[in-house]
């Protein structure tokens, strides 16, 4: 599990509902990571139509402390369950 508080403080400034390109900017990757994320490792998002994404800072919060236990296909490393469903 990553620190709560290092968490806490790197979502901080990012708004309640918060872009694919806000996330991007904030972890440094492409738009095209943080939609993998939600499609391949259990990113939670709001979607409106085909084109609009948002995500909730909580569910950014619960995807960020687990995400130390993902490993390339998505799971749980070594069996571990996953908290944040």
């Amino acid at each position: 599990m990553n620190d709560p508080e290092a968490i806490d403080d790197l979502l901080a400034d990012l708004p309640n509902l918060a872009t694919t390109e806000e996330i991007a900017e904030m972890m440094r990757v492409k738009p095209q990571t943080v939609l993998k994320w939600t499609k391949e490792n259990g990113l939670k998002s709001i979607t409106v139509g085909s084109r609009i994404r948002r995500f909730r800072k909580k569910d950014l919060r619960s995807f960020f402390l687990n995400s130390d236990e993902i490993t390339d296909a998505g799971k749980p490393a070594d069996g571990e369950a996953n908290d944040d469903n």
